[in-house]
């Protein structure tokens, strides 16, 4: 009898404690609540760590050192529709900034590893002396065959940058003072052979003594008339040549030849 009372009591403070125990959850229903929401936030964090690209530049700024020896940082950012590259710089104590705008989203190859992407344009960036001073837009070379618009444009930076405009080179300097100097030859060479003087023609006869007002003649001597032998024929022809020679171009000898026979007859 005494142990079927105890046993009765038992199940009393067990039923008791369980009844207790369901009162205080009802009473403070935030607690699961708190749990549920706990759980939903470390299950959303996995999720985006699993769908975040691999490479992406948002894990780190790519750093890098220009030709002279500036400290470099590379962040990447959205702005609008477009995907944002500041390139921040320190130079002894001194300090500027530049902002390319683009959108490589479009280039499947960027997808897939959009570090890369950026690594390639700081191998540009790095061969500068200030970072940004270089091109006005980057278009790596894993993105060659995709559209403009992928391409990362200059924006803006600090201090301003007055836009310079590109200096030839030497070798293109020479080959633009060769084409100039060429054409100059071709436009001066027909008119230099226009004012070439005529061939003159052979005298007839000797010309006769020029009267001027005050001279008067010391005698009433005819002047003899002095007539010189015309050449023959293959001699007119050998000087005909030798004038259409010395005078005319190669391609135009004959014609000259013509119209130097022509006045000598």
């Amino acid at each position: 009898m005494r142990a079927l009372r105890s046993a009765a009591l038992l199940l009393a403070c067990v039923i008791w404690s369980i009844n207790a125990q369901i009162s205080h959850n009802n009473s403070h229903p935030g607690n699961n609540n708190q749990g549920n929401s706990i759980n939903h936030i470390e299950r959303t964090q996995t999720n985006q760590k699993q769908q975040q690209p691999k490479g992406s530049v948002s894990d780190e700024p790519i750093s890098f050192n220009t030709k002279a020896k500036d400290a470099c940082s590379m962040v990447v950012s959205s702005q609008a529709n477009f995907t944002k590259l500041r390139v921040s710089c320190k130079s002894k104590g001194k300090s500027y900034w530049c902002d390319f705008l683009g959108k490589p989203n479009l280039c499947k190859a960027y997808k897939n590893n959009p570090r890369h992407f950026f690594t390639q344009i700081m191998w540009d960036l790095r061969k500068l002396n200030n970072a940004c001073q270089g091109p006005r837009v980057y278009k790596p070379h894993m993105c060659r065959s995709a559209s403009d618009e992928v391409q990362m444009s200059f924006h803006a930076s600090w201090p301003k940058i007055s836009k310079v405009k590109p200096t030839q080179a030497p070798h293109d300097r020479n080959e633009n003072q060769q084409k100039q100097q060429q054409t100059k030859l071709i436009n001066s060479t027909p008119k230099t052979a226009k004012l070439q003087p005529k061939p003159q023609q052979p005298a007839k006869s000797a010309s006769k003594p020029a009267k001027t007002a005050d001279s008067k003649p010391v005698s009433q001597r005819k002047p003899v008339k002095i007539t010189t032998a015309r050449p023959t024929v293959s001699e007119q022809e050998n000087e005909t040549t030798k004038l259409a020679e010395e005078y005319c171009w190669s391609s135009l000898q004959g014609v000259c030849a013509y119209f130097i026979s022509f006045f000598q007859n």
